[in-house]
């Protein structure tokens, strides 16, 4: 990204002039970049930048051209540090200036040239202040909207290369303590005296080149094309990627760090997941991430559940070395509102969560909808108005000794389809824990050592490559997902293995095109083969998945079956001799084709815990069940013992043709 000077205004319009300085006083090496301003006018900023930042293969930025006259962001030798200090020439006065090595106006950073008028007549007193370590001022950010202003701000602490911080302007609000504390966490040293200036200093920058201030990680589109933003690094081209940049309130944020080499993952992680299904499985579906986006869809959800210690926190791990490190992993030992940030925080990537056991069984079932449909709650500000929910794109990988439907009904809520549909529970039990081929390993236990090893030293690389490499692609992908589809192992006719279907296609998508790439070592149709085979364990873990139509039924078959002749009595009983029956809820009448239970209003809505009624009535008249009815309405009036009643006629079918 490259900064071009300003055009010498000040903050209010004035014209100002650069200050008179001999060349020929000046070390090239410690060039200032100057603010000037008017003697009785306000401070403005004037910046020169340093030349545009040079990418390399994996992103790291490195140092800028030598000969591209500006040494601003050059690492300085440290045995220039304790040369004799440069007298930088004569400064305007009220101004700001940077100098990125020791002056003879004290050690390396941010002044304030200032001037104090004595009592009396005598001349103006000069002073000079120093305000922290170097800190320069580029580029002015803003969304795509016009909001979340900011400012992008590259300083150089004491021990480290320079460093970039788009910062948000809401944090000068106030003392701006927040803000000073985001740089101090990033190394830059503040004068405690001169917080004031330093605020000023920020508030008063207006630099001239704008950049696009991206609030969440994943995929952007520019007027030129598609970017990917990463706390740190925007994947895309030169051009592009110029336009962008990360802006958090939390300048450390960066989950997406990185060990060894590409080469080095394939070699020594990559290979071995090879004849692992599980593994393949996993990395497939961190991979699966950046793909929702391109191939429209919002999420996709894999959860293995096994024995405790058999692999499978070794598979998250594998799959979290697509992105960062182990620490990528989280668990769900969480509050919905945290996973809520992590989500956003690593939009169109993964979520990696151990151990779904830690979870609250009462709420994991709204954290998986909330999860997959990618919208957080809404909240409102301190005044009232709605605060903008966070949204993300995200591939979620589990793990935990109990599925889903298991942990939810221990805590005593109802599993839904839905729910079962984003999250699939895929049995984690292979010829070797969670793995079916060693490699050079002589059990589970060693194999599993080594993979926790290796992927503490070779990570972070597998994920960005991919992306730079799905930048370029030309192929139609939402087309390939169709293709997958159709292959015999993942048809299906049933509604809901359909949806589970279409999310393990595009997991193996992902999976085919990392290795069509070059990234993962393993032969062309494994990831299509651990898809098909994690979509017949999910069938088989599930016992056949019911639709919220069956589960319906289910319900009030079973409420019929559990209290028909303990909570109802005939409806041409005679009450004096009929024994008492207490919590009705409702009575029966005999018919030819079978008994007809009338159910209660209270009796029914309690027959249908956990769904809406009218969705119930709709689910039992399309299965036929509603034995009688009034026109326009679904129930039956009925003279009983002398009241009339309103009550709803169930003839719940004995067969088997509802069910999955």
């Amino acid at each position: 990204m490259s900064w071009q000077p300003d055009d010498n205004l000040d903050l209010f319009g004035n014209v100002t002039s650069e200050s008179p300085h001999d060349p020929t006083q000046n070390d090239r090496a410690i060039r200032a970049t100057r603010a000037t301003a008017d003697n009785h006018g306000p401070q403005s900023v004037a910046l020169a930048w340093p030349p545009p930042r040079a990418t390399g293969p994996q992103g790291e930025e490195s140092a800028p051209d030598a000969g591209a006259g500006n040494d601003l962001g050059k690492e300085q030798d440290p045995e220039a540090m304790d040369a004799a200090p440069t007298d930088p020439g004569r400064v305007k006065r009220p101004s700001f200036a940077t100098y990125p090595a020791r002056t003879v106006f004290g050690p390396p950073g941010l002044y304030y040239h200032g001037q104090r008028q004595p009592k009396g007549d005598g001349d103006p007193e000069p002073f000079d202040t120093w305000l922290c370590s170097p800190l320069e001022c580029g580029a002015a950010t803003h969304d795509e909207r016009g909001d979340n202003h900011g400012l992008l701000l590259r300083f150089k602490p004491p021990y480290g290369q320079w460093r970039e911080w788009a910062m948000p302007l809401h944090l000068l609000k106030g003392s701006g303590e927040e803000m000073r504390g985001e740089l101090l966490n990033m190394g830059l040293r503040i004068n405690p005296d001169a917080q004031k200036l330093l605020n000023r200093y920020l508030a008063q920058c207006l630099p001239d080149d704008r950049v696009i201030a991206a609030t969440r990680v994943g995929w952007h589109q520019l007027d030129d094309g598609r970017v990917f933003v990463m706390p740190r690094r925007t994947l895309g081209t030169a051009k592009m990627a110029d336009k962008i940049t990360f802006q958090s309130e939390y300048a450390g944020q960066d989950d997406f760090i990185a060990a060894g080499t590409l080469g080095s993952w394939r070699q020594h992680i990559g290979v071995l997941c090879s004849d692992n299904p599980l593994l393949v499985l996993a990395v497939s579906t961190a991979l699966a991430g950046p793909l929702l986006h391109l191939c429209h869809r919002q999420s996709a959800g894999v959860h293995l559940v096994g024995d405790s210690s058999n692999g499978k926190t070794t598979a998250l791990e594998v799959a979290a070395s697509v992105w960062g490190g182990p620490d990528f992993k989280r668990t769900w030992r969480a509050t919905g509102n945290g996973l809520e940030g992590i989500a956003a925080a690593l939009s169109d990537t993964c979520l990696i969560l151990d151990e779904i056991g830690e979870a609250d069984g009462r709420e994991v079932g709204s954290t998986i909808y909330a999860l997959g449909n990618g919208t957080g709650k809404a909240r409102a500000n301190r005044n009232g108005t709605a605060r903008q929910a966070r949204r993300w794109r995200i591939a979620l990988l589990s793990s935990g000794e109990r599925s889903l439907s298991a942990h939810m009904s221990e805590a005593g809520q109802r599993p839904k389809a839905g729910q079962a549909v984003r999250l699939l529970d895929i049995p984690a039990k292979r010829t070797h824990g969670a793995f079916d081929h060693l490699h050079h390993l002589e059990d589970g236990r060693a194999f599993a050592d080594h993979l926790k090893s290796e992927v503490t030293r070779h990570h972070g690389h597998i994920g960005p490559t991919f992306i730079e490499r799905l930048i370029r692609e030309q192929r139609d992908l939402p087309a390939l997902v169709g293709q997958f589809s159709k292959l015999p192992n993942f048809a299906t006719d049933h509604p809901l293995h359909g949806r589970a279907a279409k999310a393990l296609v595009l997991i193996a998508l992902a999976g085919e095109l990392a290795t069509e790439y070059g990234l993962t070592g393993w032969r062309e149709g494994e990831a299509i083969e651990a898809a098909a085979d994690a979509l017949q364990g999910w069938k088989a873990l599930q016992g056949g998945v019911q639709t919220e139509h069956d589960q319906i039924l289910a319900s009030v078959r079973a409420f019929i079956e559990r209290h028909g002749d303990s909570r109802f009595s005939g409806v041409e009983g005679d009450p004096r001799h009929t024994p008492t029956v207490h919590h009705r809820a409702g009575y029966w009448r005999d018919h030819p084709e079978g008994r007809i239970y009338l159910l209660t209003q209270d009796a029914l809505k309690e027959a249908l815990s956990g769904f809406d009624v009218r969705r119930g009535l709709d689910a039992i008249e399309a299965a036929g069940w509603l034995a009688e009815r009034r026109p326009e309405h679904r129930s039956v009036r009925i003279q009983i013992n002398g009241s009339r009643k309103i009550l709803y006629a169930i003839r719940a079918d004995e067969g088997d043709r509802h069910e999955s």
